[in-house]
């Protein structure tokens, strides 16, 4: 008779209030926008190392007449 009242016990979970919950939702995608940053970054700065190798590459092109 203990034993189950003790899975009883542990069973139970704390349940979130409205306010928690879209606490918990807004920390998602708190966290999902910081990914979304890092990306953008990266992916900036691969256009930005790409535009300056295709400009050395026209500067060389143009000395050469």
């Amino acid at each position: 008779m203990v034993k189950q009242i003790k899975k009883k016990k542990a069973k139970v979970r704390k349940r979130l209030t409205p306010l928690e919950k879209i606490r918990k939702e807004l920390d998602k995608l708190e966290a999902l926008h910081e990914k979304e940053n890092a990306v953008v970054e990266k992916i900036t700065e691969i256009i930005d190392e790409e535009e300056e190798s295709v400009e050395v590459i026209n500067e060389n092109w143009e000395g050469t007449d």
